[in-house]
């Protein structure tokens, strides 16, 4: 048997600037783009990948993977490891120059119609820095 390959790949990256997104046609853009690398590298297994997802996407971690599992089901991808770390949210206000987290509001479902605020001083005005990510880091494969 062939040793173990890890695989690094960048998806997509501030995912929800573009537009909101659901869990299952971001999970099938992993899948497919997992699929493209496993192929283009000679892989017989996979046998784990590692999602970043940002706090920001408002993307149900669970749902995610569940739609993942399932996508991997019939291939080589067939009982690969779903690892997912969060990337926590971080703004800069342009307004008070606070430099820090911001807390979205999971249980709302409307909270990506509604602008994020400076906790500080409650401007509008501020840039996200990260947590918008949705990034298919590593693909761990033998080959």
């Amino acid at each position: 048997m062939g040793g173990h390959k890890t695989l690094s790949y960048k998806i997509f990256t501030k995912l929800a600037l573009v537009k909101p997104m659901h869990e299952f046609s971001i999970s099938d853009e992993i899948v497919r783009t997992a699929f493209d690398t496993v192929e283009k590298n000679g892989v017989k297994k996979v046998l784990s990948i590692q999602l970043e997802i940002g706090e920001l996407t408002l993307l149900n971690v669970e749902q995610v993977t569940f739609w993942i599992d399932e996508l991997f089901k019939g291939s080589v991808a067939e009982g690969a490891k779903v690892k997912v770390k969060t990337i926590k949210a971080r703004i800069k206000c342009e307004s008070c120059g606070n430099k820090g987290g911001i807390t979205p509001d999971q249980q709302d479902p409307f909270q990506h119609f509604i602008p994020y605020s400076c906790p500080k001083c409650g401007s509008f005005e501020i840039k996200i820095e990260k947590g918008k990510e949705c990034i298919l880091r590593k693909i761990q494969a033998m080959r």
